[in-house]
């Protein structure tokens, strides 16, 4: 049987759908959401709305080590980023700018690689358009393991590229305003993920039989929640799930600040409030 979690803390939530035409952190700065997750994708957007002086705070992440990774087809393994010299690599727009930096630390002229929009479905790695795609080994990295495509993965984040994903944010004033609410929903989300990454099967089969989009396949589900709980649990021994570590954005603001996304002086007391996921633990 699953469990409600956000009930069993009294609040009713509603999650509204994301999608390439939606822009979580705008929904969030303009008030039209309380909270925001930004599930996939690099948190760089959310740093730079900070800076700009939208007053968004992120206050929990769910991958406390990132999945984003450059895939590559086993029987044409990429296994250096060296070795995309002269290669073709999907980038989405977002994460360009860290991948270029990323070429450069590995001594690799950004000429040298083709870099063209990635889409959400890696099939271009299967039919031979691309050499590479970087994405979410948990996510695009699934969708082609599932469909018998055997892949090389090299995980950026050990490659020195620092990122967190399942970002958890909302408007300074409303944190202030309902700390408690906040509190409450954060212990809800920590259960609820506590029983998913225990409960892996009949988790899989709530996403493809109630909460999911149509279409979503059963095996898929739940592989991609076995990749995922080790980055969900990377950290989680020692601070809890969903936990902040603090040292862990400095980083990731100081690689913004080296490719330009980032001027100011910016640091992770500022951008994060971690106050709040650590009373959830508490309780």
């Amino acid at each position: 049987m699953e469990i409600d979690a956000f009930k069993k803390q009294g609040l009713d939530v509603t999650f509204n759908s994301g999608g390439p035409n939606v822009d979580p952190v705008a929904n969030v700065a303009a008030g039209r959401s309380q909270l925001g997750d930004r599930p996939i994708g690099p948190i760089g957007p959310i740093i730079v709305a900070r800076e700009r002086g939208i007053p968004v705070k992120v206050i929990a992440t769910v991958f406390q080590r990132s999945p984003f990774s450059i895939m590559s087809l086993a029987a044409k393994p990429i296994r250096t980023v060296k070795e995309l010299e002269g290669k073709t690599l999907a980038v989405a727009t977002s994460a360009r700018p860290p991948i270029l930096n990323l070429l450069r630390d590995a001594g690799v002229e950004a000429r040298s690689v083709n870099i063209v929009p990635s889409a959400p479905d890696p099939s271009a790695l299967v039919s031979g358009q691309i050499d590479a795609y970087s994405g979410y080994s948990t996510n695009q990295g699934i969708m082609l393991q599932t469909r018998g495509v055997d892949i090389h993965v090299i995980n950026v984040h050990d490659r020195g590229l620092p990122e967190t994903a399942g970002t958890i944010y909302a408007r300074e004033d409303y944190l202030a305003a309902n700390r408690d609410t906040v509190v409450r929903f954060l212990k809800g989300a920590v259960e609820g993920w506590r029983w998913a990454l225990a409960n892996k099967e009949k988790t899989a089969e709530l996403m493809v039989g109630r909460y999911g989009a149509p279409g979503l396949d059963l095996r898929a589900q739940r592989t991609e929640l076995e990749a995922s709980e080790p980055f969900i649990m990377a950290g989680a021994g020692s601070k809890g799930l969903l936990a902040l570590d603090l040292r862990l954005f400095d980083r990731i603001i100081s690689l913004y600040r080296k490719v330009d996304m980032v001027k100011s002086n910016l640091a992770a007391a500022e951008l994060c409030g971690p106050s709040f996921v650590e009373a959830a633990l508490k309780g």
